[in-house]
């Protein structure tokens, strides 16, 4: 896994609660659907590296015999500003690949819905969010993905009608 993935999965769990690394761990594995499963090779150096860059702060608590880490206000604007970039690249990427499939004839439509980008904002940027935001911006992205799938249904079938067509040409000739 790349570090970059790993240090920002580490301020997406931090922007929630100060947790300290073994939690951060288990948090990161939640979050990510199992996609990243951090080791603890893998966290403490990444940990250390977000400390000394000033975007995490940790504090030794004797009593609970273990380090505690938090986002700092600077940690925070650095998440903020790679999930907005994050996005604007995804839409950009997004529209030529589209547009590029519409141009060659695949699909009708290049204009595919923005993929879940406000409820996803609102789950990964808003801290303050209330349940009922958090709820709202969940149906929103169970909307948008139901929307994604009608797309991608309506995709399949141009594809499948399009193989179908150069099939019989094949045959023609």
């Amino acid at each position: 896994m790349q570090k970059g993935y790993l240090k920002m999965a580490v301020l997406l769990v931090l922007m929630r609660k100060p947790l300290h690394g073994y939690e951060i761990m288990k948090e990161i594995s939640k979050w990510t659907l199992g996609i990243i499963t951090p080791t603890a090779g893998g966290v403490y150096p990444t940990l250390r590296d977000l400390e000394k860059r000033g975007l995490i702060e940790g504090e030794w608590r004797i009593e609970e015999r273990r380090r505690i880490y938090r986002i700092t206000s600077k940690g925070k604007e650095v998440f903020r500003e790679a999930v907005e970039k994050h996005f604007e690249l995804a839409s950009s990427i997004r529209r030529w690949f589209f547009n590029e499939l519409a141009r060659l004839g695949i699909i009708d439509e290049p204009d595919f819905p923005p993929m879940m980008e406000s409820a996803v904002k609102v789950l990964l940027l808003k801290e303050d969010a209330s349940p009922q935001e958090r709820i709202e911006a969940l149906h929103r992205l169970r909307q948008s993905l139901q929307n994604t799938v009608a797309i991608l249904s309506r995709m399949m079938e141009q594809i499948k009608t399009r193989e179908e067509e150069l099939r019989r040409s094949l045959r023609i000739n």
